[in-house]
C-alpha cells in the first residue's frame, strides 16, 4: 500500500541505529561534511538491506564534482523564485523584539546557511532515487571526477518531536498538514531550537507557501531535480526486480517509491522555505509589483546568490 496523508512514516534516529546502518550514518555525515542525518536517510534506515545497497550504489557519484556542482544549481533556482516572485520582510525587527543575542543571530543565520547547503543535496538524492525506480537514470558519459572533501559543519540542535513543547509541537503538525509531508524534516526541528522564531517565521511562511504562485515555483523546482540527476554519473536503476532481489513484496516496493515521491514533494518545499528564511536574514526582499498567482514564472533577472558552504 503507497502512503496515504495522515499516516505515520517511521524512521530510524542515529541515536537507535546498530551495524551496518549507523555506519553508513557517519559514513554519510563525513562524505556530505554534515553534523546530522536527514529525515530522508533516516527513512531508508528503516529498510537496512535497501539502505546497504542504494548508499553502496550511490556513494560513489555523489563524491563526484559533477553532483556538487548540481546540487547549489537547486539552491540559486530556489533561492531566486523566492526573491523575485514574493515580497519577504526583513526578519531582524523580530529578532530584536526577540531579544536575540549577537551570538544567537549568528547561529541561527549558520544554521540557516547549512540547510541553504544540504537540503538541496538530499533532494537531488531522493530525486536520483525516484527517477531510478522507473528505469536507468545517470549518464554513463558524466565523469567520475573526485569533489574536494567538504570541510565539516559545526553540530546543529535538533528538537526532537516527541519532547518539544506543546506550542513547538503544535507548529510541527501544521508544517506536516500545510505541506502534506509524513514527517517534520530536520529544517524546521533545528528552527525550533528557538520556538518564538519557529513561530513567527512560520506564520509568516505559510500564506506564501499555501499560494497558487509558491506551488507554480515548487513544481518547478521539482522539475528541475528530477532533471539535473541526467547530469549525474550512472547509470543506476532500482527495478521492481532489483526490489524483490532486496526482500521487498510487491507491497513494500510500492510504499518505498511513493514515500520517495513524497519526500521529493517534501523537501522542494523545504528548500523554497530555507530561501524565505535565507531572504528574510538578508533584510528581506520587498518587490513592488507582485507577479499574478496564474502567470508562468520565469525568475529573471537572478539576483546574485552568495555562497553558501559549511563552515
Amino acid at each position: 500500500m503507497g502512503w496515504k496523508k495522515g499516516q505515520v512514516v517511521r524512521l530510524l534516529p542515529p541515536t537507535q541505529a546498530t551495524g551496518r546502518v549507523q555506519e553508513i550514518y557517519r559514513d554519510v555525515q563525513h562524505v556530505f561534511g554534515v553534523p546530522h542525518i536527514s529525515s530522508f536517510f533516516q527513512f531508508l534506515g528503516t529498510n537496512p538491506r535497501f539502505l546497504d545497497s542504494f548508499w553502496t550504489t550511490i556513494r560513489p557519484i555523489v563524491q563526484t564534482e559533477a553532483f556538487f556542482s548540481c546540487a547549489p544549481r537547486l539552491r540559486a533556482d530556489a533561492y531566486a523564485r523566492i526573491h523575485t516572485n514574493f515580497s519577504v520582510p526583513s526578519i531582524k525587527p523580530e529578532l530584536a523584539r526577540q531579544q536575540f543575542s549577537l551570538g544567537a543571530c549568528q547561529e541561527l543565520k549558520d544554521c540557516i546557511n547549512f540547510f541553504g547547503y544540504s537540503v538541496p543535496m538530499t533532494l537531488l538524492l531522493a530525486s536520483f532515487l525516484s527517477k531510478s525506480f522507473e528505469g536507468p537514470v545517470g549518464n554513463p558519459g558524466i565523469p567520475r571526477t573526485p569533489a574536494p572533501e567538504p570541510k565539516p559543519h559545526r553540530h546543529i540542535v535538533l528538537i526532537d518531536e516527541d519532547t518539544a513543547p506543546p506550542i513547538v509541537q503544535g507548529i510541527f503538525a501544521d508544517i506536516r498538514s500545510a505541506t502534506g509531508a509524513a514527517v517534520v524534516h530536520t529544517v524546521y526541528r533545528a528552527f525550533a531550537r528557538w520556538p518564538d522564531f519557529l513561530q513567527s517565521y512560520w506564520a509568516s511562511v505559510k500564506p506564501i507557501a499555501a499560494s497558487e504562485l509558491f506551488q507554480n515555483c515548487e513544481s518547478a523546482v521539482r522539475e528541475e531535480a528530477l532533471q539535473l540527476v541526467n547530469e549525474l554519473p550512472g547509470p543506476i536503476e532500482f527495478n521492481s526486480a532489483s526490489l524483490a532481489k532486496l526482500g521487498m513484496n510487491p507491497g513494500e516496493a510500492n510504499f518505498l517509491i511513493n514515500i520517495t515521491a513524497m519526500f521529493v514533494h517534501s523537501l522542494t518545499a523545504a528548500q523554497l522555505n530555507v530561501s524565505v528564511a535565507r531572504i528574510a536574514m538578508e533584510g528581506g526582499s520587498l518587490i513592488s509589483k507582485p507577479i499574478a498567482e496564474d502567470s508562468g514564472i520565469t525568475p529573471s533577472p537572478k539576483p546574485e546568490i552568495p555562497s553558501t558552504q559549511p563552515s
